[in-house]
């Protein structure tokens, strides 16, 4: 019922224009039409709902929804008469059992006689509803009149005896005679567009009877694309994960297993139904066009060749697609699938003709008409080779050109790039030096797009000849080749295993995880990334901070010796040994690059240790274990909670892998958990993060904030002092400044006036050993042992400098013990609080607040949060991401974004987003803003 209710939130429209014929009195006849699943029948059933609620008996007539078929039953007598004996005591005083009886007689005789519409069914139906219609207003109610032949009679007859007759019928249906003259005969046609976005994720949270994840609407959005506004779509899709074990319960919340893999539309939507009913040509075309990701109509011959189709049967099927609405048109003449769920669901096609088959189909007949006249389009034949795979056979000419093709593109299309390089790379014998060089070209192409998948073929390649090859060339005169080639496997070996989570199959690739990461600890990179070694032995490390002093270029340009290098060092989170790692690629870290290095190693967020040593070039994508990770750290830095939690529970659902970014996340969680109050949660987190030295700061940071959310204050400096001391002693300091200031302020805020001293003590000793590193924390503390208001906004701005919300809501709270006007600190650390969830914060700051007498804080009204939102998305613009792109990342509909900047450019008077962003980079946007 509560689903129903939601389907038909923002039907306004239509439910005005029954009121509006309720008013008018007198027989009036609404077709309401609309997509299969858009919510015909919860509209008429709202409908149903209103009006018995403003006295009128309702007749619901529905077609097929009782036992049998229609059949030869053209008008639809045996469900009205069937409806009415149902209802017969609501009816009885207007005495139509005579009339009814002569109805049924005639719904009878009707399957034997198909001679047409007889007028004594005319007289039947007249006396049926007039004498209905003498005993008080009735609405007839007829649903899905599109399954009738001939809907016409029956519901002219209803309305020309004063009853008010709502019927729904589904669009494409309309130039059926039967339905044409129904159309015809309305009073009114009202057609039913989709939900608002709004309304649809209402629906979707609403729709399972479990606290939704909140990535879900948004991915679903995505994935459904216009046919997110159909609500049997949504339910339907909805049900569909669940049944297929995708969509399900996770520390109670309802989450979606692997969200970057592809949705699918459910067995039965009403599209597959409708290429089903066009069939086997429309079912290959569709396929086709799906796995190539839409084509051009100069694309039509060569596809119609690939499918064994003519050519003018293939225009004349796709013509059939665009009609029913499977497949969209651009103004350019590309064709496409209606949504990506669509073509998720049709690409694998017939077996012939499914993901690289078809590709490489068409790569075969291209290279032919290339061997016999030329006239190809290099490009496409090099897309369609590289998505062909090793099916398509090509010599070395060919291999050559790829290469070239691939230099050509690197600056501006370096996702093609990369896709030819592999493809060409695949086919080189390894251990040849033409191997060597595209190997190299590949990898910077993978770092600086984030197709890490590209490289599985390469260590597939490498395990099955390479290992072998380079023994072979270690012999030979080219030994300096052979080990940069090595440095090259291994760093591939790397970065798959980093991105993916899961350690390599192949036991020749395994054994080079086993290295060390850093020259100084004896752990291989397997167990220190998996918290096991990957192969049976282990290999002497490589990697750390000894080596040649010399300058090797940018970290961008460097030698793959010299990214691993880079790599490996900034992994073990020693500011010493980075530095001279940094050096030797050819440029020297600043003071800030080394503060941010060390917040990153602090929490095990590798990917933004990667692009600070890799350089601006290298790029993580957003799925794959660093790129949730990333989104768990950042999401939680600006105190979306919310979403910081739906990445965790991400990384635990859809990889399956105990990695370091695995067991980091667990330790947030709980952080997050106990913040929140969820004492039970944030233990059952805490519980299940392994203890790990890489992770021994964090572990410790999260061990101190439950301590101070659980009232055990007083312990947190004597434990941040040991570990403080333990890891300095052994020469890790990456993150101390981070758990020497959450701890200060839990002593200070436990008015631990020893034990903040003693913090203060450790602080100036990191401080002494690190540099400017400790800046921070030792304003900070300073700050609350001394009670000095001067070090706490110094303090305070470089926390927000940082991005580093949840640190700067707790340092707010407990400067405003001491501050001489508390109010402002007091109105910030509420804010954060709030917009964090975090109930054990907020309850502190009451608490603060009754101390010094202040009136409390309150909650942002709506034009603080609208601003909020404001500046966020002219932030976003900034960053270059378009309307949409926003409207993802902000979790709302594309239209709300549109309405924020309507209002924006009505008060700053910009014109464009580029200069809405212009003004912001400027500082003119400050008043207009708030």
């Amino acid at each position: 019922m509560a689903r129903a209710r939601t389907a038909v939130r923002g039907r306004d429209r239509e439910l005005a224009v029954v009121r509006e014929a309720l008013a008018a009195g007198g027989g009036r006849l609404i077709v309401l039409k609309g997509q299969a699943g858009i919510g015909r029948t919860a509209l008429l059933d709202e409908a149903e709902r209103m009006l018995r609620a403003a006295g009128l008996r309702v007749l619901p007539v529905r077609p097929g929804a009782g036992p049998g078929s229609l059949g030869d039953d053209a008008f639809a007598l045996a469900p009205l008469v069937r409806t009415v004996r149902d209802r017969f005591e609501e009816f009885q005083e207007a005495g139509p059992a005579d009339a009814l009886a002569a109805v049924a007689r005639l719904s009878d005789a009707a399957g034997r006689d198909t001679g047409g519409w007889k007028p004594s069914i005319v007289t039947a139906l007249g006396d049926l509803f007039d004498g209905i219609g003498r005993q008080g207003s009735t609405a007839v109610l007829a649903d899905d009149v599109h399954a009738v032949a001939e809907p016409a009679p029956v519901l002219t007859a209803a309305r020309r005896s004063g009853c008010l007759v709502l019927a729904t019928c589904e669009t494409g249906t309309e130039h059926t005679p039967g339905l044409a003259e129904l159309l015809a005969a309305a009073d009114r046609v009202v057609t039913l567009g989709p939900l608002a976005d709004d309304v649809a994720e209402s629906l979707v949270r609403r729709a399972q009877g479990a606290r939704l994840d909140e990535a879900v609407p948004g991915i679903l959005r995505t994935a459904l694309g216009p046919l997110f506004g159909n609500p049997g779509t949504v339910l339907a899709t909805l049900a569909d994960l669940r049944a297929r074990g995708r969509l399900t319960v996770f520390r109670g919340r309802l989450c979606l297993r692997a969200p970057s893999e592809p949705i699918e539309l459910p067995a039965g939507h009403h599209l597959l139904r409708r290429v089903a009913a066009l069939g086997d040509p429309a079912a290959r075309l569709l396929s086709s066009v799906a796995v190539w990701d839409g084509v051009n109509v100069a694309d039509l011959p060569l596809l119609a060749e690939v499918i064994g189709t003519g050519l003018t049967d293939c225009g004349r099927v796709l013509d059939q697609l665009i009609e029913a609405e499977v497949l969209v048109a651009d103004p350019a003449g590309r064709v496409s699938c209606r949504c990506p769920a669509l073509a998720a669901s049709v690409a694998g096609g017939p077996a012939a003709h499914g993901g690289a088959a078809l590709h490489a189909a068409v790569a075969e007949r291209l290279l032919a008409r290339h061997r016999r006249s030329g006239g190809v389009d290099p490009v496409v034949l090099a897309d369609h080779i590289a998505r062909g795979g090793p099916a398509v056979a090509l010599e070395g000419p060919m291999v050559t050109r790829l290469l070239e093709l691939a230099e050509d593109a690197e600056r501006e299309q370096p996702e093609r790039a990369a896709l030819w390089c592999a493809a060409a790379l695949r086919r080189l014998p390894p251990g040849g030096p033409e191997h060597a060089r595209t190997l190299a070209r590949l990898l910077d192409l993978v770092l600086r797009t984030g197709r890490y998948e590209l490289l599985r073929d390469v260590l597939t390649q490498y395990a099955e000849q390479g290992a072998r090859a380079a023994d072979e060339g270690a012999r030979e005169a080219e030994q300096g080749r052979a080990r940069s080639s090595s440095a090259e496997i291994r760093l591939a070996a790397v970065l798959v295993a980093l991105h993916s989570g899961e350690p390599p199959a192949e036991e020749a690739v395994r054994s080079l995880l086993d290295e060390g990461v850093t020259g100084r600890e004896p752990i291989g990179f397997a167990e220190w990334w998996f918290g096991r070694p990957a192969g049976p032995g282990r290999v002497p490390g490589a990697g750390g901070a000894t080596g040649s002093a010399e300058p090797a270029g940018p970290a961008e340009q460097a030698d793959p010796a010299d990214r691993m290098d880079l790599l490996t060092t900034a992994l073990s989170g020693d500011p010493a040994a980075c530095e001279r790692a940094w050096r030797r690629s050819g440029r020297a870290p600043s003071a800030r690059e080394v503060g941010r290095l060390h917040c990153a190693a602090a929490v095990g967020d590798i990917a933004s240790v990667a692009e600070l040593v890799l350089g601006a070039g290298h790029r993580v994508p957003a799925t794959g274990v660093l790129g949730v990770y990333r989104r768990v750290v950042r999401d939680y830095a600006a105190a979306d909670w919310s979403q910081a939690m739906s990445a965790v529970r991400e990384l635990e659902l859809s990889y399956a892998g105990d990695t370091l970014a695995h067991q980091a996340a667990r330790l947030i969680a709980a952080d997050i958990c106990a913040a929140r109050g969820e004492s039970g949660q944030a233990a059952q987190w805490l519980d299940d993060a392994v203890p790990v030295p890489g992770l021994a700061v964090m572990r410790a940071w999260v061990r101190i904030g439950l301590l101070s959310r659980t009232g055990g204050d007083r312990r947190a400096a004597p434990l941040a002092r040991r570990v403080s001391r333990r890891q300095r002693a052994a020469g890790q300091r990456a993150g101390l400044h981070l758990l020497l200031m959450r701890a200060v302020r839990t002593a200070a805020f436990a008015d631990d006036h020893d034990g903040a001293a003693g913090l203060l003590e450790e602080i100036e000793l990191l401080r002494d050993e690190t540099g400017t590193e400790a800046a921070e924390s030792l304003f900070l503390a300073r700050a609350l042992v001394h009670r000095d208001v001067h070090e706490a906004r110094l303090a305070t701005d470089l926390t927000r400098e940082r991005g580093d919300l949840p640190s700067l809501m707790d340092s707010c709270l407990v400067i405003a013990r001491f501050a001489e006007d508390p109010r402002p600190w007091l109105r910030e650390a509420h804010g954060l609080a709030t917009r964090c969830g975090a109930s054990s914060l907020l309850e502190r700051v009451r608490a603060v607040t009754r101390e010094r007498g202040v009136p409390a804080p309150r909650a942002r009204g709506r034009r603080e949060a609208l601003a909020a939102t404001e500046r966020r998305i002219i932030e976003l613009i900034g960053e270059g991401l378009t309307n949409r792109q926003i409207a993802l990342r902000l979790q709302v509909s594309e239209k709300t974004v549109e309405n924020h900047l309507t209002r924006l450019f009505a008060r700053t008077g910009c014109r464009s987003r580029v200069e809405l962003a212009a003004a912001s980079l400027g500082g003119r946007l400050t008043q207009a803003v708030t």
